[in-house]
C-alpha cells in the first residue's frame, strides 16, 4: 500500500443484527402507537359518545340520545363566620405541672339565620365544647392528628346541639383561630 492510502474496513459480520435491531424497535414502537390509538379510541367514545339522528314525523332531523345538560351549580352563599368570645379553657389533669390551653374557636355557616341560632344557643354549645375537650390528654392534643381529631369532634357537637334545638345542624365547618397550650 501506498503512503496516503487508507485500509479498506472489514465488516465484522454484524451488519445484519444492526437491520435486526432496528426492525424489532419499529415493530414495537409501531405496535405501541397502534395500542395508544385503539385505546384512545374507546376512552373518547365513553367521554364523547356518538350522536344519533332520526328523522321525526314532520321530516325534520331531530337527536335520538340528547346529551344531558350540565347543571348550573348552585350559586353558593357567602360564608359567615361567628367567633365564640371569650376563648374557651381548660385545664388538664397532670400530676408533674399545671397544664392549660386556651382556644380560640369559630363556626361557619351560609345563612345569617343559623349564626343567629348559634347565638341563641351558645351556653349549651360552650358548656357542651368545655366538657368535650377537658376529657382530653394534653399529650394527644400536641400532634397536628390529635388536634384535627378534636375539630371534627367539636363540629359533630355543635352540629348536634343545633340539630337537637332547630332541627338542622346548620353549621358547615369548625375552626380552631387560637391553640395555646401551657
Amino acid at each position: 500500500m501506498a503512503q496516503g492510502e487508507e485500509k479498506p474496513e472489514k465488516s465484522r459480520g454484524g451488519g445484519s443484527s444492526k437491520v435486526g435491531g432496528l426492525l424489532v424497535n419499529a415493530i414495537g414502537i409501531f405496535a405501541l402507537t397502534l395500542g395508544a390509538v385503539v385505546a384512545g379510541g374507546f376512552v373518547n367514545e365513553r367521554l364523547h359518545p356518538r350522536q344519533q339522528f332520526a328523522v321525526d314525523a314532520d321530516g325534520k332531523l331531530v337527536l335520538k340520545n340528547p346529551v344531558p345538560e350540565a347543571e348550573e351549580p348552585a350559586e353558593q352563599k357567602p360564608a359567615v363566620y361567628f367567633a365564640f368570645e371569650p376563648p374557651l379553657i381548660v385545664n388538664f389533669d397532670d400530676p408533674d405541672a399545671v397544664r392549660f390551653l386556651q382556644l380560640q374557636i369559630e363556626v361557619l355557616a351560609r345563612d345569617p339565620a343559623v349564626i343567629e341560632s348559634v347565638k341563641l344557643h351558645s351556653p349549651v354549645i360552650r358548656n357542651n365544647l368545655l366538657m368535650l375537650i377537658n376529657g382530653r390528654d394534653h399529650q394527644t392534643l400536641m400532634t397536628r392528628e390529635g388536634k384535627d381529631a378534636l375539630r371534627k369532634e367539636a363540629l359533630a357537637e355543635v352540629q348536634k346541639i343545633l340539630k337537637k334545638e332547630t332541627g338542622q345542624p346548620g353549621i358547615e365547618d369548625l375552626f380552631f383561630t387560637s391553640f395555646v397550650m401551657q
